[in-house]
This record gives C-alpha cells, structure tokens and sequence, in this order.
C-alpha cells in the first residue's frame, strides 16, 4: 500500500502502544497487528512515531475485530495517554482554559484534527475539523476514540457523567450504534454536518479539581515545542490534499487552495517547494486517482469522466491519461475491467 505524504507526520507512540496492550493478547496476535506498520515487538514506548504507523495498527485493528472495537478502547484512555496536553487540561484553572489547551495543542498529539470552538448562550460546542483524509475504517474509529477522551476530560473537571452533553457525527448511524449509548453519556445523533462534542456554556466557569499553575505553564512549554517541530512541510502537503478530496473529483485551483489555507498563491507555492512537491503534482496525483476511480466504474461514459474531473475537451483528458498511464481512457477502462 502506497504511504499517503500524511503518514510521516510525527505522532506520539503513545495510543499505539495502549492499543496493542488492549487487543494483542498474544506473541501471535501482537505479531499480526504489528504488521505492516515497522514497529518491532519490543521496541521502546517512548520512541517517537508517524501517523502512518498509528493508521497501519488502526487498520489491522479494523481487520480483525468486531466493528466498535474503538468504543471500548476509547473509553479507557485516561489523563497520561494525552502526555503533556492531558497534563496541561487538568492542571488549568478552569474546563474552559483546559479547552483552549485543547483547541490549541490537541493536533500536535493527534495530528489528524484540530478543534475550533463555537459559543451561544446556552451551548458550547466543540467542532472537530478533519485535517487529513482518512479511509472509513481509520476515521471512524478515530473520531469515535477522539470523542470519548473528550467526554472523560470533561467529566474529571465536572466529577459525574455529562447527562446533558450532546455528540454529534458527520457519518451514517453504524450497524453498532447502540454501543454508542454504553458508553457516550450524553444524546448522540448521526448523520450531522459536522463532528461535536455540545455542552452547557455555564459548564466553562468551572474550576479544575487539579489546577496548578506551575504544571500548566510546563506542559504548555512543552506543547509549543512539540507544536514547532510538526507544523511543518508534510503537514502542509496534507491539508493540500485534504482540500484537494474534499473539492471533489476536479479538486480546485491553486488560487482557491491558497485562499482557503490563508497564505497568497506564492507562499503556497515556495512552501510545497521546500517540503519537495508542487501544487501541479499534488493536483495531478489527485485527478489521476480520481480518473482511475471513475474509469472502474462502466456505468460512466468516458465524456462523463473527463466532465467530471474538470475537461471540457475529452480529447485533453485522453492526453492526461497517457500521461498517467501511458494508455488512453479505454485502454484503462478496460484494464481496470480485466483486474
């Protein structure tokens, strides 16, 4: 399986290992899950790793076990598997600076979101932001283990179970839904715009049972240095191409790339540069997966593929796909057919 540029982003071994400890139960089931991911048994836990290799584990995870497997998992993360952003939430003087803590840093230990805040009133919620495209069976369990650590955080600053919370989640009801309702504590709807976490606006006010002011300026003094270190050129490039997928088959123009990642078209264009790529070759890549996705598909005429990703002309298209596959778009269509 071809690495997607996202999965070198340094990530923190951390989930890695407690997921492993959870379902490897065995030299043989530790030995499959391990597969795939370059991870050797053994290997030290405190060893920093890439997000490929969390997403390899996920996968295996997702191969082997009954779906829902998160739910459990992530109900069982705790203060210390976030390291110094779960330090820094409880140690800060109120649940709403620990969410700030949260919003500002929570990438760095799960660079795959980030989360933004919305207020009213009434409700406070918290909108989680997909920063890289994910495959269902990574995403899913993801979001799903992403908002239960959430939930607990809460809940050790409240000190009882949030009744009145509300969870939402931009996918369809899975055939486990009701798996949702053992462990979020709050009502949970599917199918919702956006992925988030809703609670009372009043609940910000409250005091941290652990805050500290010494511990929290030292876990954010590590949250920014860690912050430096990833916020660099593969992060970049995955936003590109989390842009790139979400603007459909076409995906969209430089310009329109430049403006939604709040640089000019030349920053984007120096920045891709410096971490090896270009925005041509990122868009390039994109219509090509998307032209061997489509050309699979027989119900689609070949004029309908090329309208789709962007060409007007089929005749240009044709000369895409020889570009890409050295073959024409029938010649593909039918190689695809063929397996």
């Amino acid at each position: 399986m071809a690495e997607r540029s996202f999965e070198s982003l340094p990530m923190p071994m951390a989930y890695f290992w407690l997921l492993l400890r959870e379902f490897g139960g065995s030299p043989d089931a530790e030995a499959a899950l391990l597969e795939g991911t370059g991870v050797a048994p053994g290997a030290d836990p405190a060893d920093e790793g890439t997000l490929g290799q969390t997403l390899a584990l996920v996968r295996n995870l997702a191969a082997r076990l009954p779906p829902g497997w998160a739910l459990g998992a992530g109900s069982r993360f705790h203060t210390s598997t976030h390291g110094p952003l779960g330090f820094a939430a409880v140690s800060a003087p109120t649940l709403g600076a620990a969410l700030d803590v949260i919003e500002r840093f929570g990438w760095v230990r799960a660079p795959y979101y980030r989360t933004s805040s919305r207020f009213s009133d009434r409700l406070h919620r918290i909108v989680i932001e997909e920063r890289v495209p994910l495959r269902e069976t990574e995403r899913i369990p993801l979001l799903e283990a992403l908002l239960l650590s959430l939930q607990a955080m809460v809940e050790s600053v409240r000190g009882r179970p949030v009744h009145e919370a509300r969870f939402e989640f931009a996918y369809p009801a899975p055939a486990y839904a009701e798996r949702y309702r053992e462990h979020f504590h709050g009502e949970v709807r599917f199918e919702r715009p956006e992925t988030q976490a809703a609670f009372p606006s009043s609940w910000l006010r409250l005091p941290c049972p652990m805050a500290d002011a010494a511990s929290f300026a030292s876990a954010l003094g590590k949250l920014e240095a860690q912050a430096r270190r990833v916020e660099g050129g593969d992060f970049l490039v995955a936003r590109v191409e989390q842009l790139l997928a979400a603007a459909g088959d076409a995906g969209l123009t430089l310009d329109a790339a430049a403006q939604a990642l709040h640089v000019s078209r030349r920053t984007l264009n120096r920045r891709l540069a410096e971490s090896g790529t270009s925005y041509r070759r990122l868009h390039e890549r994109h219509l090509r997966d998307a032209a061997e996705r489509l050309l699979a598909d027989p119900s689609l005429a070949i004029a309908e593929v090329a309208w789709r990703l962007g060409y007007e002309d089929p005749s240009n298209f044709g000369r895409a796909c020889r570009r890409w596959f050295s073959a024409s778009p029938l010649e593909v269509r039918t190689r695809l057919r063929s397996g």
